[in-house]
């Protein structure tokens, strides 16, 4: 039997946990509906959280919610903005086209979540 060295952190075993249905692939391999539906699905979330700014303001839910999405593998930028509005934007750029996700905030309580194709644009707002 093999001891392990007690100054060294044990091991971390392989995630098994499923991606995230917002992940970048969801939105890449996702048919026209599937895609409208993650934008209204991703919408509804974050207004879920923003709905309730007891303690906090709407800058501090909107950049959560962007660290969240950002964990999912979309590399979020913010863009310039007012201030009542904060925006971020991811930009792929594939063999089939060039592909974004926009995520608008605009004070107090309202979001809105892009998906633009060459082909397409897809969005939803709460």
């Amino acid at each position: 039997m093999t001891r392990r060295d007690p100054t060294r952190p044990p091991r971390l075993k392989a995630s098994s946990a499923t991606p995230s249905r917002f992940a970048p692939k969801a939105f890449l391999a996702g048919s026209p509906p599937d895609v409208q539906r993650l934008c209204e699905a991703l919408a509804a979330e974050a207004a879920l959280r923003l709905a309730d700014l007891t303690g906090t303001s709407w800058t501090a839910v909107a950049t959560s919610i962007v660290a969240d999405v950002r964990a999912t593998g979309h590399d979020l930028i913010a863009l310039d903005h007012p201030d009542e509005l904060r925006q971020w934007q991811a930009t792929w750029y594939h063999p089939r086209g060039t592909f974004s996700l926009l995520l608008s905030f605009r004070a107090p309580r309202h979001v809105e979540v892009t998906w633009q194709t060459d082909e397409a644009t897809f969005s939803a707002s709460a």
